[in-house]
């Protein structure tokens, strides 16, 4: 991916900057129905993944994250969390470093752990943890769930000095098993899960008892050569990029653990709970390991349906041109790309080449800012005539980021020129088209416009033609020139 700090048209950065600022009144509608949720956290290496997993997901409303001692140190998992929390550009979830000291013995995955986050994890600013309060475990949204995807111990002291605290919180969901007397997270402070239980608070133990293998495709997946718009994806892959990361995470760690957590919150329904109740396993039916695997690759740019349910439309819906292509271009670029390509056809009721490349366009800023739907700031620099400016309509339907939402704005770049700037937690990106797929796209209307007139049918089936040829065959990761904008500041507001 190319990333270069854009200088030029400084007028259009301001306006951009004017965007971020007023995208603070946008929340992305998934939110609307979130589940508030407070993440515990030792950063161990099951921990980034399942952290990974989250900070992906819309459906989670992430009021904190508490960073402390466990397979690292506190220090340590507070510098992990904040890399973490900056990859994916979450910087607006507050993190705190947990106040307790330990005693405990040094785990043996300690050194290994801290030096695949360290190789997988770019340098980002320090400064985001803050000192622990025991508002931490509280949100505004409602009673919390708190997924502990490592030691009690934490949380158990913040409800022993503040019982009242046990009311702000719905449940406690833990990665770990009461019945395997080895199971770290609770092995590491059982006094700790005696207190919090002793509080009241619902807990939920979420155990893979043999049912929860890693994903085949994780296994199989060459070294090189595959492709991913996920960040998910794309951190999974530095993670254990080295063979002893690989052998550590996929052949000695067989089972999920507190990726098995995260999922347990998301679709609850893939897992049976045990006599007792507390104690929840993978159904013997659920694939578990590869539904992780689906929503680590989905990204964070899962729309929720209104209208439609998430079943595929029946075949006898789609044209038939779509209908024989449907398969080949799932495969090639993804539920999320497909649902938005129907919706801009159907409101643009042509297939054209402009506005589905707007589509992967807007879907691929989406996904390099990890920004969910309506919460994207847009100031498109499409050339104001049609065809290109088609592209808008594209980059309003893969996002919501509408103008009736105050997130859409044209202003007309240089000509030649095919783009648009995206903005979204005070970092923004701009993307071209590459040079290669305009002329592509001049010759072959070219082609057309001397065989036909705008008049003839055969003129519309053509671009109807070369439509189909773009949304299957022309792939979001490569169209594009991705320049990186200066990180607008605390000042230029926030998005969630």
């Amino acid at each position: 991916m190319t990333r270069r700090v854009m200088t030029r048209w400084p007028a259009a950065l301001l306006a951009v900057v004017w965007l971020a600022l007023t995208a603070s009144i946008a929340t992305p509608h998934d939110l609307d129905h979130a589940t508030p949720v407070v993440i515990d956290t030792d950063m161990g290496v099951d921990d980034a993944v399942a952290l990974a997993l989250a900070l992906q997901d819309p459906r989670l409303d992430i009021s904190a994250i508490v960073a402390g001692e466990g397979v690292l140190d506190t220090s340590n998992a507070v510098v992990a969390a904040e890399r973490m929390l900056e990859f994916f550009n979450r910087r607006e979830i507050p993190l705190y470093a947990s106040d307790l000291d330990s005693a405990r013995p040094i785990p043996a995955c300690r050194a290994l752990a801290e030096s695949m986050l360290q190789a997988s994890l770019p340098e980002a600013p320090t400064g985001l943890g803050r000192p622990f309060v025991p508002a931490a475990y509280e949100s505004n949204d409602g009673p919390t769930t708190v997924l502990a995807l490592g030691p009690l111990s934490q949380l158990a002291a913040a409800l022993e000095q503040h019982p009242e605290l046990e009311t702000a919180i719905a449940r406690v969901v833990i990665a770990g098993d009461p019945a395997d007397q080895e199971s770290w997270n609770l092995a590491a402070d059982p006094k700790a899960v005696k207190v919090v239980r002793r509080a009241g608070i619902v807990l939920q133990f979420v155990a893979a008892r043999g049912m929860a293998p890693k994903a085949t495709a994780w296994r199989e997946r060459p070294r090189e050569g595959w492709r991913s718009t996920s960040l998910g994806d794309f951190f999974l892959d530095r993670l254990i990029a080295e063979p002893d990361a690989r052998e550590h995470y996929l052949v000695t760690r067989a089972q999920l653990f507190d990726e098995l957590a995260v999922l347990f919150v998301l679709q609850p329904g893939l897992f049976q709970s045990s006599g007792s109740g507390d104690v929840f396993s993978p159904r013997p039916e659920a694939d578990v390991g590869e539904r992780v695997a689906e929503l680590l690759h989905r990204g964070r740019q899962r729309k929720q349906r209104v209208i439609f349910t998430d079943q595929a439309l029946p075949a006898t819906m789609l044209q038939p041109d779509v209908r024989v292509r449907r398969a080949a271009i799932l495969a090639a670029n993804g539920e999320d790309e497909w649902f938005a390509q129907l919706l801009l056809n159907e409101l643009h009721e042509h297939l054209g080449a402009y506005s589905i490349i707007g589509v992967k366009m807007a879907l691929r800023a989406a996904e390099i800012l990890n920004a969910p739907p309506h919460a994207m700031a847009i100031l498109s620099h499409a050339p104001p005539a049609q065809p290109v400016s088609c592209l808008n309509d594209g980059l309003l339907v893969a996002t919501g980021s509408t103008p009736g939402r105050n997130l859409f704005r044209h202003e007309p770049g240089p000509p030649g020129t095919v783009e648009a700037a995206f903005t979204f937690n005070r970092r923004g990106v701009t993307l071209r088209l590459k040079e290669a797929y305009m002329d592509m796209i001049r010759g072959r209307i070219g082609e057309l416009r001397q065989s036909y007139d705008l008049s003839e049918d055969g003129y519309w089936e053509g671009v109807r033609a070369f439509g189909l040829d773009i949304w299957e065959g022309w792939h979001r990761l490569d169209l594009f020139e991705v320049f990186a904008l200066e990180d607008l500041g605390d000042d230029a507001g926030e998005t969630e």
